[in-house]
C-alpha cells in the first residue's frame, strides 16, 4: 500500500507543530516537570523607586533617633537591638540633652536590598561637630533601623566603648 506524498507531508507537519508546542510549554516557568534545578535570578539591589522610598524612611528614622526631643522608647524602637542599648542610650542622651543633638543625612547608598550605607553629620546646638560619619541602616521587619554598629562607633569616639558594643 503506497502512501501519498500529501499524507506524508501532512504527518510531518503535524509532528513539527507538536514538537514546537511541547518546546514552548516546557519553556514556560513552572511547567517543567523534570527534576532539574533551575535558578531564578533575583536582583540583589533596590530599584530606583525602592531606593527613593527607602531613603525617605531612613532619613526620617535616623533624624528621629538622634533628635533631642525623641522619647527613649522611640529610640529603642529605631535601633537594631534597641532593648540591649536602653541603659547606654539613656545615659548618653541625658548628657547631650542640653546640647540639642541632631543629624543631617548627607547621602545613602545601597550595597544590597537590606543594607544602606549612610553618610551623615552629627550636630549639637545646630553646629556640625562630627562631619561625614559613615554608618548603616538595616531593613529589619520591613523597617529601616539604625544599626548597632553605627551607635557603637559613635559611642566609641567618647573614649570608652560600652560592653554591649564588644565584638562589633
Amino acid at each position: 500500500m503506497a502512501v501519498s506524498k500529501s499524507i506524508l507531508w501532512s504527518t510531518v507537519a503535524v509532528i513539527i507543530v507538536a514538537a514546537a508546542v511541547i518546546a514552548v510549554v516546557l519553556a514556560v516557568p513552572g511547567n517543567n516537570n523534570n527534576n532539574s534545578t533551575t535558578t531564578n535570578k533575583v536582583s540583589s539591589t533596590l530599584t530606583s523607586s525602592q531606593q527613593a522610598q527607602a531613603s525617605t524612611k531612613i532619613r526620617s528614622n535616623i533624624q528621629t533617633f538622634f533628635a533631642a526631643s525623641t522619647p527613649m522608647q522611640t529610640r529603642i524602637n529605631l535601633l537594631q537591638n534597641g532593648k540591649n542599648f536602653s541603659q547606654v542610650m539613656q545615659a548618653e542622651f541625658a548628657q547631650l540633652a542640653n546640647q540639642k543633638p541632631s543629624v543631617t543625612v548627607n547621602s545613602i547608598t545601597y550595597p544590597n536590598k537590606t543594607t544602606a550605607k549612610v553618610n551623615y553629620t552629627v550636630e549639637l546646638n545646630g553646629q556640625p561637630v562630627l562631619k561625614d560619619q559613615t554608618g548603616e541602616a538595616l531593613l529589619i521587619n520591613n523597617n529601616w533601623l539604625v544599626s548597632d554598629s553605627t551607635l557603637c562607633q559613635l559611642l566609641g569616639m567618647g573614649g570608652t566603648t560600652p560592653s554591649v558594643c564588644k565584638g562589633m
